[in-house]
């Protein structure tokens, strides 16, 4: 006679799996059978890592967008900063000297 090693119910000689619990027997570990637990396990972890490119790829073009979209707004608005061009210290937009040098940023 067999028994399952975990619920410990009779199982048929050639059981893979426990009919009460579901565990794999000996029998089913030996003959390389793949419980459907481990194949959804890999297959999440596939869509997992899958998923993660999609998300890395999107936050990629998202930072692009957002950049583009700043720097039009910028150049559309006039409200480029100013860089110094002694110390490269970013000016307010409109500023006439550096605050960081005293440099004078336009003529």
């Amino acid at each position: 006679m067999v028994f399952c090693s975990r619920c410990g119910k009779e199982l048929a000689e050639d059981a893979f799996f426990c009919p009460k619990c579901g565990y794999k027997t000996l029998k089913g570990t030996e003959a390389g059978v793949v419980s459907p637990y481990e194949d959804w396990r890999e297959t999440l972890s596939r869509m997992g890592k899958e998923m993660e490119k999609a998300f890395d790829t999107a936050a990629k073009e998202i930072e692009k967008a957002f950049s583009t979209a700043k720097k039009s707004i910028q150049d559309s608005t006039g409200t480029t900063p100013t860089v110094c061009p002694s110390c490269g210290t970013s000016a307010k937009p409109g500023a006439v000297f550096c605050t960081n040098c005293g440099n004078r940023l336009r003529e």
